[in-house]
């Protein structure tokens, strides 16, 4: 029987810094990327390979924001699993902010990015007296491993009530 404790069956306080997850990874078509920036960041290098050539960029690349909503569907969906069968009523906190958001190299069709997450810091405060604010360093790393996406996160998670 695995032991493991679920990241939703734990309070803040159970939480320690350092604790690393690969959320997974995604593999971006030169139609997910025009469509996508057809409907969310309509600038030539993200809706069209042909105009992409004259740009800066050379090619068509995907939207940053694009990278982010990848991010947050693999984030979710993972600890949706990491969390499976837990029922015991605690709520996961929303999260309150992104620091420090930088795109560092163009993501183009056909490469795949991996994402993970680590516990960086968990501060003092307490918000609404009942949720602590845990940060996070997210990361996506393309290929050939080099860092194209990073940011630090602030999400509530849950305190708990015994004040341990």
């Amino acid at each position: 029987m695995d032991k493991t404790p679920l990241l939703r069956s734990r309070w803040f306080e159970d939480l320690p810094i350092g604790e690393f997850h690969v959320f997974g990874s995604h593999t971006f078509s030169e139609r997910e990327i025009t469509e996508f920036g057809q409907r969310y960041a309509p600038q030539p290098f993200h809706t069209d390979f042909d105009s992409a050539c004259d740009t800066i960029y050379r090619g068509l690349i995907a939207s940053g924001w694009q990278i982010c909503a990848v991010w947050m569907t693999k984030m979710v969906s993972y600890m949706e699993n990491y969390a499976h069968g837990v029922q015991d009523g605690r709520r996961n906190g929303g999260g309150v902010g992104i620091d420090e958001l930088q795109w560092l190299i163009p993501v183009r069709p056909g490469h795949t990015l991996t994402f993970t997450y680590e516990i960086i810091e968990k501060s003092e405060k307490v918000v609404r007296n009942r949720w602590g604010i845990i940060r996070s360093r997210n990361e996506a790393f393309n290929q050939n491993g080099e860092r194209v996406c990073s940011f630090i996160a602030n999400i509530l998670a849950e305190r708990d009530p015994a004040g341990r």
